[in-house]
């Protein structure tokens, strides 16, 4: 690992930080923090050489991997599903579309408006899938805990790979239970036609698991991962959906980091706030894991943010004027966040 490899921001102190939220460049709202709230349990790691050694000693690593580590449609996109069926005014509220009860009296609705959704037929991938597959190549992987259904993940055996809310991947018919993947129902997906199995002639049910429908985790595996994974690494997500956003709160005798936009609700060890993509291929290069030798530059506040500005206008960055210093992200930011 080289130092010089780095170039260090200056470091300053959150007791002066606030948090001003930009979206498309309009200013939102700011905050003050009061350097009090800042009580924690979690041990801070100060250092960006810490948090790269215990990527590269630790051997049983759990992802929990959200929307922001992937390059697959968002729901909530312009022009995504939701945006699709509020335009059309077919849904009081567009989340209905995921709605068990919905799907079961009308399947022509969800299926319309599926291909939205569904996986491209030669689809990209993000730094982040491919810093994954790095891991998991080096043996270095316990888990993948993916809130995704892009079926975008990359190198990740069935062992490891936890899709929580479902995917594409695998769909079946809600009749006989055969199933398809997603090469059998491409051609009628993106006719907006309603899928039907070829055996029986039922109702293919997508691999999405819908509101009304249990989340595909195992306890007794969640719990038996939180007792074994020696590092919990949170990427892209809010945490705003239950019950996978409670993982990081279980996790106490290994090390957290999150790697995202903007803090969530939820104390880490470390956090490296910036684009996901930009931040993976850091560490990537840091480890020497690729021959790019591209530097980057990132600011420390103290205890443990750190901050990697990308290429974007509106990426996550520290600005300063003659008083104190903003904490400015693309998506909005909860002060209670910053906790």
């Amino acid at each position: 690992m080289q130092e010089k490899a780095l170039a260090y921001g200056d470091i300053m102190s959150i007791d002066h930080l606030m948090t001003e939220v930009f979206i498309e460049g309009d200013q939102i709202d700011s905050y003050p923090v009061n350097e009090e709230e800042f009580v924690s349990k979690r041990n801070y790691i100060g250092s960006i050489h810490e948090v790269l050694d215990i990527i590269d000693k630790s051997k049983k690593i759990c992802v929990l991997l959200g929307a922001g580590g992937s390059v697959g449609p968002d729901f909530r996109s312009e022009g995504g599903l939701y945006d699709f069926i509020a335009s059309e005014c077919l849904l009081k509220d567009p989340c209905s579309v995921f709605n068990l009860e919905h799907f079961r009296k009308d399947p022509s609705l969800f299926w319309k408006y599926a291909f939205t959704i569904f996986p491209p037929e030669n689809p990209r991938h993000s730094e982040i899938h491919y810093f994954l597959e790095n891991l998991a190549m080096r043996g270095k992987l316990l888990r993948v805990y993916s809130q995704n259904v892009d079926a975008l993940e990359v190198g990740l055996e069935d062992d490891i790979l936890r899709c929580v809310h479902g995917s594409w991947r695998s769909c079946h018919c809600d009749y006989c239970g055969q199933t398809y993947n997603i090469n059998d129902i491409r051609d009628i997906v993106n006719k907006r036609e309603v899928p039907q199995c070829k055996v029986c002639g039922g109702i293919i049910h997508p691999g999405i698991v819908f509101f009304g429908e249990p989340v595909l985790i195992d306890d007794e595996e969640l719990y038996s991962d939180v007792e074994n994974m020696d590092l919990l690494i949170v990427i892209g997500t809010s945490l705003k959906v239950a019950p996978i956003s409670q993982l990081p709160k279980l996790v106490t005798n290994a090390p957290t980091i999150l790697i995202n936009r903007q803090p969530v609700g939820v104390e880490f060890d470390a956090q490296l706030l910036g684009e996901c993509d930009v931040i993976a291929e850091m560490i990537t290069n840091e480890l020497e894991w690729s021959s790019n030798d591209t530097l980057t530059e990132f600011q420390f506040l103290s205890p443990n943010l750190f901050i990697f500005q990308g290429d974007e206008k509106l990426g996550t960055r520290i600005y300063e004027d003659h008083r104190s210093h903003f904490l400015v992200t693309s998506h909005p930011c909860d002060i209670k966040d910053l906790n």
